[in-house]
């Protein structure tokens, strides 16, 4: 089986297209764009907590899976709350970009979680996390706005934070460190 982290040249252009469109964004619609992509993450680590339980892992992944479904939730709702501050009255703009992490369908989460392949989905959601981390930084560095900067430095701590998360489960369950 392929692993999940493998990019093909069509992903890769995929990518950048992708990074270009949200590089493009003003203030509003990237907050906009980041509450959208957090909810949906927090919808796939939630989806992950169930199925994780479903096939009795070892109860620090599905504590782990749990734990960053409220934190993905909470980005989002801290998000929405910086927007309503930031542009009282107005609604958040529908932003029509593509999502940056590459979502996994709920049939292929069962597929890798039925048969039991937790490395695999670790080393594939360390790889997304890293992925936002190092977007959210690369666009911090290139954005005037302030406003953008501090929320794309703190989007990219974040995403930090789950990757480490991530790692150290993984160095946990199985004595080495991802793709070792």
């Amino acid at each position: 089986m392929a692993k999940l982290s493998r990019r093909t040249e069509e992903e890769k252009a995929r990518f950048r297209e992708i990074l270009t469109a949200i590089s493009n964004l003003n203030h509003r619609e990237l907050l906009a764009y980041w509450m959208n992509q957090e909810a949906k993450k927090a919808e796939m680590y939630h989806k992950l907590y169930q199925l994780s339980r479903d096939v009795n892992w070892d109860e620090r992944v599905s504590k782990l899976f749990f734990q960053l479904y409220k934190e993905s939730l909470g980005h989002a709702e801290a998000l929405l709350k910086m927007f309503h501050e930031m542009f009282p009255g107005e609604k958040p703009p529908e932003v029509n970009v593509a999502p940056l992490e590459v979502e996994l369908s709920e049939e292929r989460l069962k597929d890798l979680v039925y048969h039991g392949n937790l490395r695999e989905i670790l080393e594939y959601l360390m790889g997304t996390e890293k992925l936002a981390h190092d977007v959210y930084r690369h666009l911090a560095e290139r954005t005037e706005d302030e406003n953008s900067k501090a929320t794309l430095m703190w989007l990219a701590n974040i995403e930090n934070g789950h990757y480490q998360k991530l790692r150290n489960l993984h160095i946990t369950l199985f004595g080495t460190e991802p793709g070792e």
